[in-house]
């Protein structure tokens, strides 16, 4: 784990032109709305007659409300009155001067062609298949897109929308359907919902779809895919009755409805009663072996209660939102998979926030200096803010840490709260100070970086425990287990010291030992043990952080008995995770003896196991793979193990592998995971001219999304082509915005200086801000690239796993968004 200092190298989150960011004063607020909306699904466009209950909260003559790119008719309260649109806000004089405490309303008539916020799908040439469609996004602050509103969190108001459709098309909103009425050739649907939501909650879903009631549980999907649809939500009902059981509060509203869409922005929007989902979340039979819905569709019912009844109240503390989300999806999971799944999905999570951390960069979790909103959506405020509610659990207890949730949800009940409010309801359920353990977990960056030293003689065990960050120590109770032939027994010691050291006293030969054995605090860990100590810790760990924490300190070993034993875990151990943390440890000794030892441990039965070893297999990138691997690619049961064996061929970069790699693109499978393997294995050819063109082809509008993706990244290793330079270029413009985001890290992974003006004009002039702050990243990979002297080649190599690493966090970081929101 890298070790952060006052380097140059360490990068910040906050990009040029980020600054701090409080929450409005507001001199009224919105109480309620009433939207009368018509899409026409065909020109892209709303119309819209908007009611406004606003309540005076000082006296003021002016309303001030957001309002982006849309067309004002008239705003009236009683007469006209006079308005004007200035950047993205609407400014209505109220000619008269309101008393605090006074009421007004306000009608406003508008239309507009929204580019954000209120989104058309409509087939087309390159795409005849898709259904006419039309959805909302409103988060972070996209609501203003299409109706006038504050879009600020911290503003509430209940809500009735009715929506004007064609005869056949249904629409989808917030809370209950009252009627549906019949106008013509139009019906018009009319929904209220009675809890306040912000305005980035508000929603409003048309299309065709498969309807599948469960009393209060709502499904919508395409009717062509109805048959799929209880894979992904059949576990719902389960899923309410946990969260309500656990949480000790009732599901907040009258219904809740999923609905599926196309080319949807993200995973899933956890929208007040009503989530909107990706369509890719959808999947066969096939697809279920390895890959579930249950992560998303908990993530996004478990919001109802953190995000929806209680919302943050300023973007600042949105962990509190998408960190408990996080959190719940956690818990479900366990709940749901038994204690060793919950374990892994917890280390896993950690994973993916120490990634970041290492390779991106280090925040708070609360901070409130940023260039966007969107910015704070990363890893450290959903995995970094799960793992810290996972140690204030540990902390305070599950009975304490359960009550305090029940407290906080029904004190700040349709309300907003700031973190603050979190650590106050703790510290009154509980009796404990938590102002310590908020101010190192949630508004200081990073994390303790240990290292352990073991030193063992006939009657002590001696632990060093040094904190090798650069920045202060933490302060936290470290569990050690000791293990003995005929018992365990587990020790406690308060680090708080950059170094510290225990001895123990033993009275009998240790055969093994941990540290956290469960995971019960955020750290990275290097650790200095025997061998055959860790091989014991491997073999005979109670907990699947003990086991998997073994594998990982074995990665530096390369003795048969590791590698045997290593072997041995993948085949026999009863858990596919601390198989698959065996796999990359053999791929990463890269031994004959480690490959031989791979090859006996292909036909392990669990998939996810499966596929970790083939990816392990192609990391030695031996020619052999090709036939070792070429009927894993053809007949494997699972997706994903396919793919792998995909991008594995390519690793060996024989000429026989291309043949067998682009037939593997033209497979139509779940996501186009096996295509996308296979463009994966296409990239190690660099620089074929070919394969380029190949490439190029793929990532042209009218294939798949997600094929055009991969193809769209791996053209970063084909641009000494003109054409393939001058056609990702074209693609920084390109229609879908993950692929502008790809066509970015491949300039990026291409180091092309060149390409720094038009990321530049993506940074600056692109709609979706995820977009431009890849684009500015990927402008900062290129400058570091180009400051390290080319000529020393091993500091050219620490590079391009830098660079690589960056990159990969991009990818990262959008596979997020893809599952949640």
């Amino acid at each position: 784990m890298h070790t952060h200092g006052e380097d140059e190298g360490r990068k910040k989150f906050e990009l040029p032109g980020s600054k701090p960011h409080y929450p409005p004063s507001l001199p009224f607020a919105i109480t309620h709305m009433r939207l009368a909306i018509e899409p026409d699904l065909q020109e892209r466009s709303i119309t819209c007659e908007q009611k406004l209950s606003i309540t005076i909260l000082q006296d003021t003559d002016v309303i001030q409300l957001d309002a982006a790119e849309l067309q004002i008719k008239s705003i009236s309260a009683g007469s006209k009155l006079e308005f004007r649109s200035l950047d993205d806000k609407l400014i209505v004089k109220l000619g008269r001067r309101m008393k605090e405490g006074s009421r007004i309303e306000l009608a406003i008539a508008y239309t507009a062609k929204p580019r954000q916020g209120f989104y058309f799908v409509t087939p087309d040439k390159h795409y005849p298949d898709k259904h006419l469609e039309a959805w909302t996004q409103g988060e972070a602050t996209q609501a203003k897109y299409w109706f006038p509103c504050i879009d600020h969190p911290q503003v509430k108001f209940t809500s009735e929308i009715s929506v004007t459709v064609q005869s056949g098309f249904t629409a989808i909103s917030n809370g209950r359907l009252h009627k549906v009425e019949q106008r013509g050739k139009k019906q018009v649907y009319h929904w209220s919902e009675s809890n306040p939501h912000p305005a980035y909650l508000a929603s409003v879903v048309v299309g065709k779809y498969a309807e599948i009631k469960e009393g209060s549980l709502q499904y919508y999907v395409p009717p062509e895919r109805k048959q799929d649809a209880p894979r992904s939500f059949d576990q719902t009902p389960k899923m309410v009755k946990f969260f309500e059981e656990y949480l000790g509060v009732k599901y907040p509203y009258e219904k809740y409805a999923q609905v599926v869409v196309q080319d949807f922005l993200y995973g899933g929007m956890e929208n007040s009663s009503c989530t909107t989902l990706t369509l890719d979340t959808l999947h066969d039979k096939r697809a279920h072996l390895d890959f579930t819905s249950d992560y998303l569709i908990s993530h996004e019912l478990a919001h109802q209660w953190f995000g929806d009844l209680v919302t943050c109240r300023d973007w600042q503390h949105i962990w509190l939102n998408e960190g408990f989300a996080t959190y719940c999806e956690a818990l479900y999971w366990g709940a749901s998979r038994g204690n060793d799944e919950f374990q892994y999905h917890m280390m896993q999570m950690a994973d993916d926030y120490f990634e970041e951390a290492g390779t991106r960069y280090t925040r708070p979790v609360v901070t409130k200096v940023y260039k966007h909103p969107d910015d704070l959506f990363d890893r450290h405020t959903y995995d970094k803010g799960g793992c810290v509610l996972h140690m204030l659990h540990h902390h305070v207890g599950d009975i304490y840490f359960r009550r305090s949730l029940k407290t906080y949800l029904q004190r700040f009940a349709n309300g907003t709260a700031e973190t603050d409010d979190l650590r106050k309801v703790f510290e009154l359920e509980t009796g404990k100070s938590l102002q310590q353990f908020f101010d190192q977990w949630v508004f200081r960056e990073g994390h303790p970086e240990l290292k352990v030293d073991f030193l063992h003689d006939s009657d002590s065990v001696k632990i060093k425990v040094e904190q090798a960050q650069f920045a202060d120590p933490f302060e936290f109770a470290l569990d050690v287990k000791l293990a003995f032939a005929r018992s365990k027994k587990t020790h406690t010691f308060k680090i708080s010291e950059k170094e510290s050291a225990f001895q123990i006293p033993v009275d009998s030969e240790l055969e093994w030992f941990s540290i956290d054995p469960q995971f019960k605090i955020l750290k990275t860990i290097s650790i200095k043990a025997p061998n055959e100590m860790l091989v014991r810790q491997l073999n005979d760990g109670d907990t699947v952080t003990e086991r998997v924490e073994a594998a990982r300190a074995l990665k530096d070993k390369s003795s048969d008995t590791v590698i045997d034993a290593l072997k041995e875990a993948i085949l026999h151990d009863k858990f596919w995770g601390v198989a698959a943390e065996a796999a990359k440890t053999l791929g990463a000794i890269r031994t004959d003896y480690a490959y031989e030892a791979l090859k006996k441990c292909l036909a392990v039965k669990h998939p996810k196991a499966r596929r970790a070893v083939v990816k392990a297999i192609g990391e030695f990138r031996k020619e052999e793979t090709l036939e070792l691997l070429r009927p894993v690619l053809q007949k494997d049961e699972s997706y994903f193990v396919e793919s792998e064996a995909a991008t594995a061929m390519g690793k060996t970069k024989s000429r026989q592998a291309i043949t067998i790699l682009k037939k593997a693109t033209e497979t139509d499978t779940f996501q186009n995971i096996v295509a996308q393997g296979a463009i994966a294995g296409l990239k190690e050819f660099a620089g074929d001219k070919e394969i380029a063109e190949f490439l190029v082809e793929k990532s042209r509008y009218g294939n798949h999304h997600r094929t055009r993706e991969a193809a769209t990244f791996a053209l970063g290793k084909f641009v000494d082509s003109h054409a393939v330079f001058d056609h990702l270029k074209s693609l920084l413009t390109d229609r879908w915005f993950r692929v502008r985001i790809n066509a970015c890290r491949a300039l990026a992974d291409a180091e092309l200086t060149k390409a720094i003006p038009d990321l530049g004009w993506v940074a600056e002039h692109d709609l979706d801000q995820r977009v431009k702050r890849v684009a500015e990243e990927c402008i900062n990979i290129i400058k570091d690239a180009t400051k390290k002297p080319k000529e020393v080649a091993q500091m050219r190599e620490e590079l391009d796993r830098v660079k690589s690493k960056n990159l990969e966090l991009l990818q990262k970081v959008d596979r997020l968004e893809r599952e949640l929101r």
